[in-house]
């Protein structure tokens, strides 16, 4: 399923966002992109969770959602995407940012988008990417380059998903 839309959702505020939409457009120039919002609290994982959770019906179903909240980042965390029982798609660090996504909206299928991950930050030039990577991987499953089912491996859904 590509729907050549993406949901941007960080801590970053206006400017520390700026790359993440031309991102995505490198990806694929016809996708839609929006943002969310870039005033999650800092670093504020819970907060994150609870907005993207809310906002998800808001969007037509196979919207693809990035949540860029992560106090750890380069930690070596996952990066996941979760399609919802609900016909969404989520991506964001294994870090606790899409628990309520997993409580609320029910996961049909949740992978981890390693190689897709490692061939972006193979070419990023910042030791820290400050989110791009999720962007890019955000942006390459909405534009079905590749398709979900064939973005990473396929990860047992979560005891409360």
């Amino acid at each position: 399923m590509a729907f050549p839309c993406v949901v941007l959702l960080s801590d970053f505020g206006c400017d520390g966002a700026a790359a993440l939409p031309g991102v995505c457009k490198s990806v694929d120039p016809a996708l839609s992109v929006y943002e969310l919002t870039h005033d999650v609290p800092r670093f504020n994982i819970a907060a994150a969770a609870a907005v993207l959770s809310d906002q998800l019906c808001a969007w037509p179903e196979g919207t693809v959602f990035m949540c860029a909240v992560d106090p750890h980042f380069g930690s070596g965390e996952k990066v996941l995407a979760c399609l919802t029982a609900d016909g969404y798609i989520v991506v964001g660090p294994d870090n606790g940012c899409l628990t309520e996504v997993f409580r609320n909206h029910g996961v049909a299928e949740l992978r981890a988008l390693t190689e897709l991950n490692r061939s972006y930050l193979e070419k990023e030039s910042s030791a820290v990417p400050h989110g791009r990577n999720l962007a890019y991987c955000a942006a390459c499953i909405a534009a079905g380059k590749p398709s979900f089912e064939q973005s990473g491996e396929l990860l047992d859904a979560p005891a409360n998903g």
